[in-house]
């Protein structure tokens, strides 16, 4: 069932189950597995169904570190980031969950082994086919003798595949599941402005919460479940300081520490050695979506990595190289402007808008068109050159962190902070990344690598991937995490949090499949406690209520 805040008289008082504050990809995760079990939940969505220009608004912040935009690297909708969310899908691997002496506060409290048993139920959810990401399986089935497998060194540089989700737009795909549901209500518009406890902080009772109008309400649960993002989960625990001025779960300043984003770097060119088409595999621009290249539905593409040899021997962090086929004379500054353009229309930050970016674009429309025009049309048989662009695995940083702005929203709230940090190792892994390639490239006669053509200074030309993580980070040590093992809040029973800001490391694949599948875990864990300790709500004919803790 779909309820509209604003419709809601002020002062209402809903009660449930659970509470989980935030409709993207973990609450509606967690939404559809209570649903299965007949658990009465609410949901809050500080957005509506579709896009809302004053409701985005919400998202805009302070940036205190590198150039970072809080309102666009978020959507606050219904179906969260899911809505904008390019559909690239692969699992952590057994290194992200090591403590690795070389990597400062590294490691998960668990091992893979937890979370593989979760992957493939999180798959079905993201729409992705269970075949494994297996190099010689998807070269086969995709390009087979049509493009080249690099023969690489296997003690430095190894080929790795990602898939494509449809992409899976979550509040869309299961909306009818929610809507139909009996014991699910997603309360839209409905902004969570505080955490509320008793007197002992130790016991949360429910949810304060206000629409545009700034009407009031309040929902009371037995238990509240965090799934607002990465930088709302944080700020949302910070804001709820009635109790304890430094936040809740904030007893020894660890929320909003941490905070973890994909640094992403364009630099450099190879210029292949054979027809561009042969390298089609690594061809990024090539494969994404590519309906021509799935199996069983899925596509996927080819990008290399560092081996777990060369990260251990040179004590390196994880770095993924993609390649993107490029047409000489292709003015990437120009499609930059356009798509400036693109998402102002799509996204109505007219506000944020240059006139001087329009004149860029219409000024150099013909070469725009003829550019726009190729990529649409994949053809890699006509690429001059590829560009070549990095993701690095970000080192856990104490001082990289979200915390409250003195500026404050239309609601009255502080809003988010973000002072972003990247540091000396994931450099130096990026610039050890270029060289492996350089060396493998030239050596076995792939193509040259010419590393000075876009050469920027680093700090200039580190952007994000879109994925916050880190800032309410999973450790047994109250001192270290804000959560335990189970993404229980210390010192909380009735408090969890979910999503990505529980990540202690993130290797540098894609969050959005571990996400799901740390979600299905700790609704499993959730689930058992209802079967055990508190069965609240109708589970079915026979199941009795149990009285609540």
């Amino acid at each position: 069932m779909f309820v509209d805040a604003r419709e809601l008289p002020a002062g209402s008082v809903l009660d449930a189950a659970i509470c989980i504050i935030g409709g993207g990809v973990a609450g509606i995760t967690l939404a559809l597995e209570f649903q299965k079990r007949g658990i009465e939940t609410i949901v809050l969505e500080g957005g509506g169904l579709n896009f809302n220009a004053a409701s985005q608004s919400l998202y805009q912040g302070e940036n205190l570190g590198i150039p970072y935009d809080l309102q666009a690297t978020r959507t606050r909708q219904f179906g969260g980031s899911s809505n904008c969310w390019g559909g690239w899908i692969r699992p952590f691997i057994g290194i992200d969950f090591e403590p690795r002496h070389w990597v400062p506060n590294s490691g998960w409290p668990f091992d893979l082994t937890e979370l593989e048993r979760f992957y493939a139920r999180a798959s079905n959810l993201v729409q992705v086919n269970d075949h494994g990401f297996e190099p010689q399986f998807w070269h086969k089935h995709l390009v087979g003798d049509r493009s080249i497998l690099l023969e690489l060194n296997d003690a430095s540089l190894e080929t790795m595949v990602s898939k494509f989700s449809p992409p899976t737009r979550f509040g869309r795909d299961y909306r009818m599941f929610l809507r139909t549901a009996q014991t699910t209500k997603v309360l839209l518009n409905a902004n969570a402005t505080e955490i509320a406890t008793l007197e002992d902080p130790s016991v949360v009772t429910g949810v304060h919460v206000a629409t545009y109008g700034q009407k009031m309400m309040f929902v009371r649960a037995n238990r509240v479940i965090l799934a607002a993002g990465g930088i709302e989960n944080a700020r949302l625990l910070l804001l709820s300081n009635r109790r304890d001025q430094r936040g809740l779960g904030n007893q020894h300043d660890v929320v909003g520490r941490y905070f973890m984003e994909h640094p992403r770097i364009r630099r450099g060119q190879m210029i292949p050695a054979v027809n561009a088409a042969a390298f089609r595999f690594y061809d990024a621009r090539y494969t994404y979506h590519n309906p021509k290249l799935a199996v069983d539905g899925t596509s996927a593409s080819a990008h290399l990595g560092l081996t777990e040899q060369v990260q251990r021997d040179e004590e390196l962090v994880q770095c993924r190289t993609y390649f993107r086929a490029c047409r000489a004379g292709e003015d990437s500054k120009l499609t930059e402007r356009f798509h400036e353009i693109y998402n102002a229309i799509c996204w109505r930050h007219y506000r944020d808008f240059k006139l001087r970016t329009f004149a860029t674009v219409a000024l150099g429309s013909p070469n725009l068109m003829a550019s726009l025009l190729y990529r649409k049309l994949r053809l890699a048989a006509k690429s001059d050159y590829f560009q070549i662009e990095s993701v690095i695995e970000p080192v856990p940083n104490k001082e990289s962190r979200v915390t409250l702005s003195e500026q404050r929203d239309r609601l009255g709230l502080n809003r988010a902070a973000l002072d972003w940090r990247v540091g000396d190792l994931e450099k130096r892994t990026h610039s050890r990344m270029l060289g492996l390639i350089k060396d493998e490239f030239e050596a076995s006669g792939v193509g040259h690598v010419d590393l000075e053509r876009t050469a920027m200074e680093p700090e200039l030309s580190i952007i994000g991937c879109n994925h916050h993580m880190g800032t309410t980070r999973m450790h047994i040590d109250p001192h270290m995490g804000v959560v335990d093992q189970n993404c229980t809040v210390h010192g909380i029973h009735n408090l969890h949090v979910a999503g990505s800001s529980v990540f202690p490391t993130c290797g540098n694949d894609m969050p959005t499949l571990t996400i799901v599948a740390l979600a299905l875990r700790l609704a499993d864990h959730i689930k058992a406690l209802h079967g055990v300790h508190e069965s609240i709500g109708a589970f079915g004919a026979g199941e009795e209520r149990a009285q609540a803790v």
